[in-house]
């Protein structure tokens, strides 16, 4: 099981509430203190000059009756008392008419022109409405401003204090009835097992808040999860066991089932696989680079043309197919191909082992076109064969050349010597007929009796591999021919030949002026061969090049 991550001082929630809270604190301390301080200021200068205004109301009358009766010294006593007020930096009792009744200055008090002044009018003490001089007292600003700051600070000292106490209670409240909670809320989720069955303890006193609701929510996950991981075990062993059963069937089938990219390279294939074609498991795997088709299958455009016909139409499609060949034994598999677009396209392929049933079809099919004696083709197979070629030829524009063959002496031989000989000769003709054609593309058929048909492709009258051959077939049947019994015998050879297009564009046509042609070469002697004159119907016979013994 994977360990849940551990929160990080930095990502921890608690931290952060707790730097949240102190940087607003902070600022609300600020505010506060600089809100405090203006007001602390301004009442402490206000109290001052109140204090100030205070005295002077305390000793106008005293000054006023001085002023009446023209008592400096009552004047400068008074105002004496007043200067050494720490608050007055001057103190000046003035007349009506502007004289000087008296003027005392603190003592280390500097005169300034700006100081602030504090007036109060004196009047006669038995007519208010008779004006007798002015009480005038210069402030000691400095003083008055140092009081000033300083209550101001003290009062903004006291509400940062305020604000800092506030945000640590707060703090506390928060991490008691918040943080702390969630924090063990998360420490238990992180130590719990997925699907375990355990579940989340509500702290006392939070069963009805929103920390007892979210416990509750995450308890509910906790029973979907469990119950979730448990239908998801259940699922996923039904689902090995049903891979385990289908890689079973996919092992032991008896048919080779394999799946292909896009570019024929295999993406898995089973064992069968392996045993149809022929290859190892190893090699089997590196065709995982390599083409599969081009390696496995001797026809690869035919794959490659089912494989587009699948996609085309939609749907598997099926053949018998050629495997490569490994030695002398020709293997084929019956194969069946369907192309899936998912994610891309892959090639999906069965194919089961048909080399024993292809092997039987090819010897009845070979049975049926061949014949018993001389393995030859027979008279049906000669003749379809021959009408594949004219066609061929035409539609390449080429040439054709056509034999008919007879055995000169051989009814002799068979009424001499019984039909058993007869065969043997006829069996040594084949074969010596065989050795004079290339066998890979020329036909040589067995029409019945001692007669046969050969056909040249792509020779013509005109070339030199014509006489070539037909001499060859002259010399090799003329041979004389042991016998298993240890006799002796000899037959020679009559030969007709005729071309395409020279002679007709029709294998009959052309078998019959051949024929036609034999037989000028029986009435001539045999041992020889012959080709027809063109254009002259019927045809005009004479001799060709020939190797007549007697010649």
């Amino acid at each position: 099981m994977s360990q849940s991550p551990r929160v990080r001082g930095a990502d921890s929630l608690q931290l952060r509430f707790m730097l949240l809270v102190f940087v607003c604190a902070t600022l609300l301390a600020v505010v506060a203190a600089t809100v405090a301080y203006q007001l602390g200021q301004a009442r402490a200068l206000a109290s001052g000059r109140s204090s100030v205004e205070a005295l002077a109301a305390a000793v106008d009358k005293t000054l006023a009756i001085g002023a009446y009766a023209n008592d400096a010294v009552l004047l400068q006593e008074v105002a004496g008392g007043l200067a050494r007020n720490e608050l007055v930096d001057e103190v000046e009792v003035v007349a009506a008419d502007g004289r000087d009744l008296a003027r005392v200055r603190r003592a280390g008090a500097l005169e300034r022109s700006d100081a602030t002044l504090v007036t109060r009018p004196l009047v006669s003490p038995f007519d208010a409405s008779e004006r007798l001089g002015q009480l005038r007292i210069h402030l000691n600003d400095a003083k008055v401003q140092a009081d000033a700051d300083r209550e101001a600070y003290t009062l903004a000292a006291v509400m940062a204090g305020q604000a800092a106490l506030l945000a640590v209670v707060l703090y506390l409240l928060a991490a008691r009835m918040v943080s702390r909670p969630i924090v063990r809320l998360a420490s238990a989720l992180r130590r719990m097992t997925p699907g375990s069955g355990e579940r989340l303890e509500v702290p006392e006193g939070h069963a009805d808040d929103e920390i007892g609701v979210l416990i509750a929510g995450a308890n509910t996950l906790l029973e979907a999860n469990e119950r979730q991981l448990q239908t998801e075990r259940r699922l996923r062993a039904e689902v090995e066991a049903m891979e385990a059963q289908y890689r079973q069937i996919f092992d032991s089938s008896s048919a080779g089932i394999f799946v292909l990219d896009e570019g024929g390279r295999l993406i898995n294939g089973n064992p069968t696989v392996s045993r149809v074609v022929g290859l190892s498991m190893d090699e089997l795997r590196t065709l995982s680079v390599n083409d599969f088709i081009a390696r496995v299958f001797n026809r690869p455009e035919q794959v490659r043309q089912m494989i587009d016909e699948a996609t085309a139409r939609g749907e598997t499609v099926s053949a018998d197919l050629e495997l490569v060949q490994l030695g002398e034994v020709r293997r084929w598999v019956h194969c069946l191909i369907s192309v899936q677009q998912v994610d891309g396209q892959t090639v999906e392929g069965v194919i089961y082992d048909i080399t024993e049933r292809k092997s039987n079809e090819n010897a009845v099919r070979h049975r049926a076109e061949h014949d018993a004696l001389t393995q030859l083709k027979n008279r049906a197979a000669g003749q379809a064969t021959l009408e594949r070629f004219v066609t061929e030829t035409q539609a390449r524009n080429a040439a054709l050349s056509v034999a008919c063959v007879d055995l000169d002496g051989f009814k002799q031989i068979n009424d001499a010597h019984g039909h058993a000989c007869g065969d043997e000769v006829l069996v040594a003709s084949a074969e010596r007929m065989r050795r004079a054609v290339r066998r890979s593309s020329d036909l040589i058929a067995r029409l019945g009796g001692d007669e046969f048909l050969v056909a040249l492709r792509d020779v013509g009258p005109g070339d030199n591999v014509l006489g070539q051959v037909m001499r060859d077939l002259v010399d090799s049947l003329s041979q004389p021919i042991t016998l298993s019994s240890g006799r002796v015998v000899s037959v020679g050879v009559s030969i007709g030949v005729a071309c395409l297009p020279l002679h007709g564009s029709e294998p009959q046509r052309l078998v019959r002026i051949a024929d036609e042609a034999l037989y000028h070469v029986k009435r001539n002697g045999k041992s020889a061969f012959a080709l027809a004159l063109p254009g002259l119907d019927p045809p005009q016979l004479t001799l060709g090049l020939h190797d007549r013994p007697d010649a």
